[in-house]
């Protein structure tokens, strides 16, 4: 796989890391229990206003994902708006890329870009849960990522997601936190962007 399509990947992992949740003291790859017994933690659930009086977080994302031996890395930026939006970009340095993938969830919908093959997806909820399997909604989403974004005790944030019969790990390193509010909440993809089913972009996590 052509390490863009890896740096997508990314972003649909992080698409199903909310159901998904483990520990730091979580085991590592190579310990990772296969996915027809993995246990899915529950998030905590409420409303992110209980949280903070902030409106707007954004932050730098270091990102780092393992699959069979493999650990790719790049960067990203997080950015959320209270009751809005949770924007997830991800970087290709190597490339000169700018962004080669993106996540927008918001009340509605997730969407997810694929900018190298210039493509997209707009999943409902029902959609959504069918790749994470478990019942997620907004406001479960939001109260999660305003919650881990929140702490003070560790910016590192670390994921085991069942694909198939593997087990990919996603880190995610946040730095750089602050309110900024300089930023469009919402993205439109380019006419000239193909939008297609949310399994055939899913199609680049099986592949890894």
């Amino acid at each position: 796989m052509r390490r863009c399509n890896i740096y997508v990947a990314c972003v649909l992992a992080a698409a199903l890391l909310v159901g998904c949740r483990s520990s730091k003291n979580a085991s590592t790859q190579s310990e990772a229990i296969q996915p027809q017994a993995a246990e899915v933690e529950q998030p905590s659930t409420g409303s992110a206003r209980s949280l903070t009086t902030q409106t707007n977080l954004t932050a730098h994302v270091k990102v780092r994902l393992t699959f069979d031996g493999n650990n790719i890395g790049t960067g990203g930026t997080l950015r959320m708006r209270m009751g809005e939006v949770i924007q997830l970009s991800i970087h290709d340095p190597f490339l000169g890329i700018s962004e080669v993938g993106r996540m927008e969830i918001d009340p509605f919908n997730v969407l997810v870009i694929d900018r190298y093959n210039k493509r997209y997806v707009t999943m409902t909820y029902d959609e959504l849960n069918r790749y994470a399997r478990r019942q997620l909604d907004y406001e479960t989403i939001e109260y999660y990522f305003w919650q881990q974004a929140l702490r003070n005790d560790t910016d590192e944030l670390q994921f085991q997601i069942p694909v198939g019969r593997k087990t990919v790990g996603l880190n995610l390193r946040l730095s750089g936190k602050n309110d900024k509010s300089d930023w469009d909440a919402y993205t439109t993809p380019p006419d000239r962007y193909d939008r297609v089913a949310a399994e055939e972009l899913f199609k680049s996590l099986s592949e890894l």
